[in-house]
């Protein structure tokens, strides 16, 4: 098996030099294994990489957070065996995955992986995601990005963001949401969130129906009161959350009356008053 695995250079809190450091281990637990991507500069060039590298190997193993590995997937067809190492911060995807947090063993779960078939979430007819939402969360990575173009980042941006979001501007909106063609009304709504994988960052367990492979989208609507919200924070890091309008289905269109922001694996996507799901079954070779 010959693998190839594409770095973003930015993604977590190790610099480029610990990041070579770090996945020479890595790349000695694997074998046959080539590693790009600690040069680029920008996300056009890391998309790049990735289909380039992708052209060369039997796996490419996408070594970054969450919006690194959905950058990978957007790059390339359906065709390309994906694998993750988590470099980010939350690395949703990794608790989905059930990979250890260290990356050596990581390293030795994907050679000892199989190949897996996963679906996907089609946005808008034109972006894969495994996990998005319009909402709060969108709001908080776009107060992020004001606060990193005024020098602030890291865990200090994304807690200041989040607190002016929860705490200072709580945004709702009544959303109508259409689920295979049924409407549903949610009345100051929070956020939807529309997902395949059950976590978000930090292994909170937000959606815990949710299934990676099932064939359906996975909708949680929240528009609960403040105590509730604070329950749903604490059950999903605890354990799971139990609270919020669950359904699943195969399409999703949810409009909102005025333009919020949604954000598709972490980073923010657009604003907007409509936004259309899809569910892209088997659309993932996945290999861990």
């Amino acid at each position: 098996m010959k693998y190839g695995m594409v770095v973003n250079p930015t993604a977590g809190a190790m610099n480029t030099a610990r990041k070579a450091r770090t996945l020479q281990a890595v790349k000695d637990v694997l074998g046959d294994c080539e590693i790009h991507g600690l040069d680029t500069r920008s996300r056009d060039e890391f998309m790049q990489c990735a289909a380039e590298l992708a052209r060369r190997v039997d796996v490419l193993i996408v070594a970054g957070g969450d919006g690194s590995f959905s950058d990978a997937i957007n790059a390339l067809d359906g065709e390309t065996v994906f694998s993750y190492l988590p470099l980010g911060s939350g690395c949703a995807l990794a608790y989905a995955l059930d990979l250890p947090p260290q990356l050596t063993r990581a390293a030795k779960k994907i050679k000892e992986g199989r190949l897996h078939e996963f679906d996907l979430i089609l946005c808008d007819g034109q972006r894969k995601a495994f996990m998005s939402s319009i909402g709060i969360e969108g709001d908080i990575l776009n107060r992020r990005e004001v606060l990193r173009e005024s020098g602030i980042s890291g865990p200090p941006a994304y807690a200041m963001a989040t607190f002016g979001s929860f705490f200072a501007d709580l945004e709702r909106s009544d959303m109508s949401i259409l689920v295979d063609g049924q409407e549903l009304v949610v009345p100051d709504a929070v956020t939807a969130i529309v997902t395949k994988i059950p976590y978000y960052g930090y292994k909170m367990k937000v959606v815990p129906n949710a299934v990676f492979d099932d064939g359906y989208l996975h909708l949680l609507a929240i528009n609960s009161r403040w105590a509730e919200i604070v329950q749903i924070l604490a059950n999903a890091f605890l354990n799971e959350n139990k609270l919020g309008m669950y359904r699943k289905a195969h399409e999703i269109r949810i409009t909102v009356p005025r333009e919020r922001f949604a954000q598709i694996d972490g980073t923010i996507y657009r604003k907007g008053t409509a936004f259309d799901f899809q569910v892209l079954p088997k659309a993932l070779k996945m290999w861990c």
